[in-house]
């Protein structure tokens, strides 16, 4: 399409929409804004606080519930069985199951007593 042809459609829609913007509604505006107003009310209403609050308290016991029943590995106890008997200020002490104990010793030597660690 060159220009003028664009330029022709362009003042042709222009022409419809006026005349179709120019006709005589079919309900009064008065009775049409009522049924809008109505419309939107029925539309806006809102949920009551109470059935929120208690959805979102169901929510909360359903994700705690599924945390605290979740299935642990097999011979692993859990966060507390795994403690470790006080050390030396200077180690530090990793647990990482019930079957592994990482120890760090940390000396003011750096690793020259005990080379390359």
């Amino acid at each position: 399409m060159n220009r003028s042809e664009l330029d022709d459609d362009l003042s042709r829609f222009e022409d419809e929409l006026r005349t179709w913007g120019g006709r005589p509604s079919r309900i009064p505006p008065s009775v049409a804004r009522r049924k809008v107003a109505a419309s939107l009310a029925l539309a806006h209403q809102t949920v009551p606080w109470l059935r929120l609050a208690a959805a979102a308290a169901l929510v909360v016991v359903l994700a705690v519930a599924v945390w605290r029943g979740s299935p642990h590995p097999a011979g692993e106890a859990t966060g507390a069985a795994l403690s470790v008997a006080p050390v030396d200020p200077n180690v530090v002490v990793w647990v990482l199951d019930a079957r592994t104990t990482v120890y760090f010793v940390l000396s003011p030597d750096g690793s020259a007593k005990g080379g390359v660690s």
